[in-house]
C-alpha cells in the first residue's frame, strides 16, 4: 500500500483534510496585503521594494501574496482599483446633485481636502513613484491610464452638463476648465509628497467656488 493510499484509508480524500477558506477571508488576506504594499513603497520606492518587503509587512508567506498578486505591478493594479472605487464614490455623489456645476466643485474640493489627509500621506507618496514608474514601465503606465481616462471622462461629463445647464459660458471649453483644475489638484498632491506643503484648503476652496462662479 502507497503513502497516499494509506492517507486515502485513514484521512479520506485530501479535499475533506483541507480547510475551506471563505472568500471573507481571502479578501481580507488581499487587503492587508495592499495596505502593507502601500506603506512599504511609500517608504522604500517601487524599484527597491520587493515582494519579501511586503510580505514581512503583511505578516504572511511569499507564497501568499502569489496567490493573490504575481507581481508587484499586479500589485499596483489591485492598489488602482482601490484608487477608483474611492474615485468612483466621490463621483457618484457629484453627479446626484441637480446643479452640475456644483458636482464640479465637490469633486475638486474632495480632491484638495484628502491631499491634505493625515492618514493619507503613506498613498500620497506611494503615488508620486507611480507616476514615475509611468515613464519607463508599460504595465504601470497601462493601469494609470486607465484610471486617469475614467477620472477624465467622469469630470468632462459633469463639466458639459454644466455648460449645457449654463453654468459654463461657451467661450470656455470644457477642456480648457478640466486642464485647469485637474492641474490644480495634482499640485496639491505633488506639494505635499515632496514638501509636505500644508495648504489653506478653506481659503482654496472659497477661491475656487468664485472661479466656477464667473464662467456663466
Amino acid at each position: 500500500m502507497t503513502a497516499q493510499s494509506l492517507l486515502l484509508v485513514c484521512c479520506g480524500p485530501a479535499s475533506k483534510m483541507t480547510p475551506k477558506v471563505s472568500p471573507e477571508y481571502m479578501l481580507a488576506r488581499r487587503n492587508e496585503i495592499l495596505d502593507a504594499a502601500t506603506k512599504v513603497f511609500s517608504e522604500k520606492g517601487f524599484h527597491t521594494a520587493t515582494l519579501d518587503d511586503i510580505a514581512e509587512a503583511a505578516e504572511v508567506s511569499k507564497g501568499s501574496i502569489y496567490i493573490h498578486f504575481d507581481s508587484k505591478e499586479a500589485i499596483v493594479d489591485g492598489l488602482s482599483e482601490i484608487w477608483g472605487r474611492t474615485d468612483d464614490e466621490v463621483f457618484d455623489v457629484a453627479e446626484s446633485m441637480p446643479r452640475a456645476i456644483d458636482g464640479v466643485g465637490y469633486v475638486t474640493k474632495t480632491t484638495l481636502a484628502r491631499s491634505q489627509r493625515a492618514d493619507f500621506d503613506d498613498s500620497i507618496r506611494l503615488g508620486l513613484f507611480v507616476w514615475a514608474e509611468v515613464l519607463v514601465n508599460p504595465a504601470i503606465r497601462k493601469s494609470q491610464n486607465r484610471l486617469g481616462t475614467d477620472w477624465r471622462r467622469r469630470y468632462l461629463a459633469l463639466l458639459t452638463k454644466a455648460q449645457e445647464q449654463g453654468d459654463i459660458n461657451e467661450r470656455y471649453t470644457v477642456d480648457s476648465v478640466l486642464s485647469l483644475l485637474g492641474a490644480l489638484g495634482g499640485g496639491f498632491f505633488v506639494a505635499r509628497g515632496v514638501w509636505d506643503a500644508k495648504q489653506d484648503v478653506p481659503g482654496v476652496e472659497k477661491l475656487i467656488d468664485n472661479f466656477l462662479s464667473t464662467l456663466k
